[in-house]
């Protein structure tokens, strides 16, 4: 994979990894916004499903515009006070409550893809580069819906597409990547970096307490 990459990890909460070169102080990675946690809490509220899968019930509704850019307006009003890091309950449905649930669940797929895209183009001047991968891991990559949204918002040398088209699978790159962590702590090697944690400067994980 040609750099710069960039990793969108779509969980509960969206997170995004940028490696732009081969030097480690130029890694960049933080929380970004929502990312299954309100498509997932909606559908649990409004029927019997535990998610949408694949995205069918997003594809049936009808995107509230005026609700969309009122939440995306709010939402960038939380990022201005620099929050690099996010948790579910940092979020609420009250936006999309008078909706039925797929025009609801339509308008929080919309909002959902908006917050990455705009995350994307404020981390990474596009502009600089004639191609940049992002590769999606975690559940929200199975959600079609959200991802034909992402992609319809991107430009053309933007190329997105799903880690596991790289033999890689994407249900598991999170543990494996804690595993990663623990090994280079244990190893007493760099885990966190100033443009990442906002450490002042790279350092190890803690250390290890034998229980006796």
């Amino acid at each position: 994979i040609n750099l710069p990459v960039c990793i969108l990890n779509v969980g509960g909460i969206a997170n995004i990894t940028i490696v732009s070169s081969n030097d480690s102080n130029d890694l960049k990675s933080y929380d970004i916004g929502p990312g299954n946690c309100l498509l997932d809490e909606w559908v649990r509220k409004k029927s019997k499903e535990r998610f949408d899968k694949n995205g069918e019930l997003a594809k049936a509704g009808k995107t509230d515009e005026i609700i969309l850019n009122q939440a995306i307006d709010n939402f960038n009003n939380i990022k201005n006070n620099n929050k690099l890091s996010f948790d579910v309950k940092d979020f609420d449905l009250n936006f999309v409550r008078g909706l039925s649930l797929e025009d609801g669940l339509s308008t929080l797929t919309d909002f959902t893809a908006s917050i990455i895209y705009y995350s994307i183009i404020t981390l990474v001047n596009l502009n600089k580069y004639k191609e940049l991968n992002i590769l999606i891991c975690g559940g929200g990559r199975k959600n079609s819906s959200l991802i034909n949204s992402i992609k319809n918002k991107l430009p053309s040398n933007v190329n997105l597409c799903l880690i596991d088209d790289y033999k890689i699978d994407g249900d598991f790159i999170e543990s494996q990547a804690f595993g990663y962590l623990a090994i280079r702590s244990f190893l007493k090697k760099t885990i966190s970096f100033p443009k990442t944690t906002n450490v002042k400067k790279p350092c190890s994980g803690g250390v290890l307490i034998k229980n006796y």
